[in-house]
């Protein structure tokens, strides 16, 4: 069951002004959590955008039912879970993982706070499900927006495995305020890893949070300065 902060789940679902439908330029007519539909419809456009086709026939969310085969609740009952192109991602009764999803893919949306089915003890490939809460939702969305607007506009290239390493390897620490070319390899690094950075040398606001996600989101230590151990976890995490 997703957090509280999304409202009752089966068998008390509340669609009434929590549930809205996020509308695409395909087709696609998606019932999601109002508070989760920013972040989904920007996961959806980077996902679409690395190559990877979602199929609105193929797609679903909101539906107020229990986890199948259970009675327990669904985070679909909340609209905090998505399942996307289930034909071609779905959930065997012989247990067997197949999915057509490319890593870079798993690898985006469980980067911004979400759970993948295809790692379930039943594995259930299609399926999406947000781990935090509410607020986080939106911040998360409010954070890609800026990564985004900061690079002009454009994505760049999304998490697509591990970066290629920089000819020297190591380039040294940098940390807030810094310049040089040593922070542009760092700019490099972590726009390979999905966050849509400008590569300018700056080691700016938008750089130092990129920074500090990386390392929330892998166990390191939180303090935005991008030195050997986040090196390590940006190359081979």
């Amino acid at each position: 069951m997703a957090d509280a902060s999304f409202g009752p789940a089966w068998p008390n679902c509340d669609r009434m002004g929590r549930i809205v439908t996020l509308a695409r330029h395909d087709g696609l007519r998606l019932p999601i959590h109002r508070d989760l539909a920013p972040l989904v419809a920007l996961l959806m456009d980077l996902t679409e955008a690395r190559g990877y086709d979602i199929r609105p026939d193929w797609t679903w969310g909101y539906a107020c039912r229990p986890i199948a085969g259970t009675s327990s609740p669904s985070n679909h009952s909340q609209g905090t879970a998505v399942d996307i192109n289930a034909p071609t991602n779905p959930r065997r009764a012989d247990r067997r993982l197949v999915t057509d999803m490319p890593a870079w893919m798993v690898q985006l949306w469980t980067d911004n706070g979400f759970r993948w089915g295809g790692r379930f003890a039943w594995p259930d490939a299609m399926h999406f499900e947000f781990m935090g809460t509410a607020a986080q939702a939106r911040a998360t969305a409010t954070r890609i927006r800026a990564y985004i607007a900061a690079a002009g506009g454009q994505p760049g290239p999304l998490t697509g495995g591990r970066p290629v390493p920089p000819p020297g390897g190591y380039p040294g620490s940098a940390r807030l305020n810094d310049r040089g070319p040593v922070v542009r390899v760092w700019q490099d690094l972590l726009r390979q890893r999905g966050y849509p950075l400008v590569i300018d040398g700056s080691f700016g606001p938008l750089t130092h949070a990129a920074v500090v996600d990386w390392q929330r989101d892998h166990g390191l230590r939180v303090d935005g300065v991008a030195g050997p151990a986040t090196f390590h976890s940006v190359l081979f995490a």
